[in-house]
């Protein structure tokens, strides 16, 4: 799952509101996150340089039509 840095941000805004410090805001973060880091850290131990998102092929992510 791909979290943006928008989507970070408004996690981090709630848990301060909710009475939580740098530290617990960082682990339980780092929790949800696990998955998603332990795939990244295998691809840059692979040799990988990017840490952009790779293009996909396939479906556009929107679709436009202009209705008459």
């Amino acid at each position: 799952m791909v979290v943006t840095r928008v989507e970070q941000r408004a996690y981090i805004k709630i848990a301060v509101l909710r009475g939580r410090n740098e530290m617990e805001c960082h682990s339980e973060f780092m929790e949800a996150l696990e998955n998603n880091a332990a795939r990244w850290v295998g691809k840059f131990q692979q040799g990988r340089v990017s840490t952009s998102d790779e293009q996909c092929s396939g479906r556009p992510l929107s679709v436009r039509t202009d209705l008459a």
